[in-house]
């Protein structure tokens, strides 16, 4: 047997060769004067240990076979183990090569069994002396069953540590803090999560009793009282020195053998890292940035400085504008450049919430607070924005009895849950818009003068489109690039007569409007190049209809002004006209003119 392979039979015996040896050292000083030697072969006839009392032969080592002992002693006529017998004795009489020194040996020898399974090895003690041999019978069973016995120990005990060592690469790697305790609600086991979410030293609190260890009652003690667990459930607690803490816990009933209550095992985690994997999971991200906003109309520009400075702030902004010139995306870009913007962006339109809604929407409720409610509860949206920025869009919308509790949360930073006691801190920036002039709701008795100005401290004006149309042409080609590349389409050419055609429409619904008439061309249009062909037809209606009023209006007053110059003498009016009377009194009938609407209403 080459010595790589004696290695690999060694490592594999291991925990087997280290219990034979501690075997052989408990009593090989009681045989000094006697020669004596052990023998440890596995079931393959290789020979994995040798130990002896006196210089024995050099032959017969590790590595080598033990096939004398083996072959004629241990094994039937048809070669196969005898392993139902337990122990053997014999004397050594055939001659084998390299076993010459150890002619007319006795021996005694008996079979390990491990763990139970059909797995053997063979342990022999052999030594010249018939009379020695007989006391070795007795010595060699007892100590075959502690060494299997110790092996299973050994075994169970790597098991063990084995065990250990993936449990506390599980514990490390878990973003929750673990806490095991016995029946007695002593700590047997914290990982570091546990000892940053309390405050205190893993390794120190060890066996301690756990409400010795922080300064407020803690809320698995419930647990040893009703020996009942709970899943994911939310707690609210208030420390005296780090005051409120907000967790998620899940605590399991640990059983023993007998079925008795033996402990717990206290998972939990902060509320923070819980609202952050939700408002990540369900988006609530901000997108856009600086760059995103596409113009260089001068107030345009001007709204934009104002918003990188707000940006660097942490104060209230209000955004006034039309629907569709960008509040939302100008509020994304203050998040997104700002010192917020690791935390959520959590948008609320708040005239898309049923009124009988709003407030749970806005500050969450607690179990069974309303018919229909969720029994575990909900946060609201400030709460899942916490640590970033809440948008609140068409805040004219707010009914006034939600109105006095945004105020009251501006003021005091907490919010308090329907159905709730307490209060819960929540660090959240807020920025909100308007297409309203919120000054006349205030006069109106639909917003409050208060709440106006805490959340004008920065304000910022979005003009429309029709009064920033020199930046049509550049919004044409930066839409036309991004719905392409989202349509998976090569991005056309444009033609001077399709931007022409889109600069004579007024565009009502701003540029959200020029985006969604561009991504409508963009999907049935195969052309290279854009032109007016491709406009929509409602489009260019409207152009026509304008002109045409505007061409009807000046007639009109074309014509009032006549009358009225001429003190409404028809002939000398029709003449001036370059009209006959028929025509002149149709137009009188078609704008429904009189010489009272005429002095009054179209000088």
């Amino acid at each position: 047997m080459n010595s790589i392979i004696v290695d690999q039979v060694k490592n594999n015996n291991e925990l087997l060769i280290s219990s034979v040896q501690s075997f052989y050292r408990n009593f090989s000083s009681l045989f000094r004067k006697n020669q004596l030697m052990l023998i440890l072969v596995n079931s393959a006839s290789d020979i994995l240990l040798v130990e002896s009392t006196h210089p024995s032969n050099p032959y017969i080592k590790p590595g080598t076979k033990a096939d004398p002992l083996l072959v004629d002693y241990l094994l039937n006529d048809q070669g196969e183990t005898k392993i139902s017998q337990k122990l053997i004795s014999g004397k050594i009489n055939h001659r084998v090569t390299n076993w010459e020194l150890l002619m007319n040996w006795y021996f005694t020898g008996i079979n390990l069994q491990r763990n139970q399974k059909n797995i053997f090895h063979f342990l022999f003690l052999l030594t010249p002396d018939n009379h020695l041999v007989h006391l070795l019978n007795p010595l060699i069973q007892s100590f075959s069953k502690t060494i299997e016995e110790n092996l299973l120990n050994k075994e169970k005990i790597s098991q063990l540590n084995i065990s250990k060592e993936y449990i506390d690469i599980i514990s490390k790697s878990s973003k929750d803090g673990i806490l095991c305790l016995d029946k007695e609600a002593n700590i047997k086991y914290m990982n570091e999560v546990a000892g940053k979410i309390l405050h205190v030293n893993p390794e120190k609190s060890l066996n301690q009793y756990i409400g010795e260890i922080v300064d407020f009652v803690p809320v698995v003690l419930s647990v040893f009282k009703t020996k009942k667990g709970y899943t994911d459930r939310e707690f609210i607690i208030h420390s005296r020195t780090w005051g409120t803490l907000h967790f998620i816990k899940t605590a399991v009933i640990v059983k023993d053998i007998k079925g008795q209550f033996a402990g717990v095992v206290d998972f939990f985690r902060e509320i923070t890292r819980v609202r952050k994997f939700v408002t990540s999971y369900i988006g609530a991200q901000a997108k856009f940035n600086f760059n995103d906003l596409i113009g260089n109309n001068t107030q345009l520009r001007e709204s934009i400085r104002i918003a990188k400075i707000a940006a660097q702030s942490n104060s209230n902004v209000l955004i006034i504008g039309e629907t569709g010139t960008g509040k939302e995306m100008i509020a994304q870009a203050i998040h997104y450049e700002g010192n917020r913007k690791s935390g959520p962006f959590v948008t609320i339109n708040c005239g898309a919430i049923p009124r009988d809604l709003a407030e749970s929407e806005f500050f969450g409720y607690e179990p069974g607070s309303f018919t229909g409610a969720d029994r575990k509860g909900r946060s609201g949206k400030f709460e899942l924005a916490n640590g970033g920025t809440i948008f609140l869009d068409e805040i004219e919308e707010l009914p006034i009895n939600l109105q006095i509790k945004l105020l009251r949360f501006i003021q005091e930073r907490q919010i308090t849950r329907i159905g709730g006691i307490k209060q819960i801190p929540v660090n959240v920036r807020i920025i909100t818009a308007s297409n309203k002039d919120l000054q006349k709701e205030i006069q109106l008795g639909r917003f409050r003068k208060d709440l106006y100005h805490r959340i004008n401290v920065i304000k910022i004006n979005l003009p429309n489109l029709k009064n920033r149309k020199e930046d049509i042409p550049s919004l044409i080609e930066h839409l036309t690039k991004k719905l392409s590349l989202k349509l998976e389409k090569k991005s056309p050419a444009i033609d001077p007569s399709f931007i022409q055609s889109l600069l004579n429409y007024d565009f009502p619904g701003n540029v959200r409007e020029l985006e969604n008439i561009i991504e409508r061309i963009l999907n049935i249009c195969d052309d290279k190049i854009l032109t007016i062909k491709h406009i929509p037809k409602e489009i260019i209606n409207d152009q026509n209809q304008t002109n045409y009023s505007l061409i009807e209006d000046s007639k009109r007053h074309q014509i009032s002004s006549i009358l009225l110059q001429t003190d409404w003498n028809i002939s000398k009016a029709a003449h001036r006209l370059q009209l006959s009377r028929p025509t002149l009194y149709r137009y009188i009938k078609k704008w429904n003119l009189n010489q009272t609407k005429t002095s009054f209403n179209y000088y």
